[in-house]
């Protein structure tokens, strides 16, 4: 199953509560959400707060993957649309598929349930 295909089955999941917010993405097969947490500490973590659930923007005023991860319409689709297109701060951010979908599980760990 593509990553388009698998982020909507985790999208539907979610809004129908057939699987927990935080191990939706897991379930599906997007990604793991511990090799997310690693990428996001070496490659995100400069500018982004990634692990702190506080609701508050990080000192940088990028956002938090907290609050990423729960702004209404997020879904793991949206954050793969992001993920690949140019960052406005970071144009030549480039992620490996795999990478995409581990962050896309570990930002989507991050929602309250």
């Amino acid at each position: 199953m593509n990553r388009i295909l698998k982020a909507g089955l985790v999208a539907v999941l979610a809004m129908q509560g057939q699987l927990s917010v935080s191990s939706t993405a897991h379930a599906a097969g997007l990604g793991d959400m511990d090799a997310g947490l690693e990428y996001a500490r070496q490659r995100c973590a400069e500018c982004h707060d990634i692990a702190s659930r506080h609701p508050m923007n990080s000192a940088s005023g990028a956002p938090t993957f907290y609050v990423i991860a729960n702004t209404p319409g997020t879904t793991g689709t949206s954050l793969s649309s992001w993920l690949l297109s140019s960052h406005p701060k970071m144009p030549g951010l480039m992620l490996e598929p795999r990478d995409v979908d581990n962050v896309i599980a570990f930002i989507l760990s991050l929602r309250d349930e």
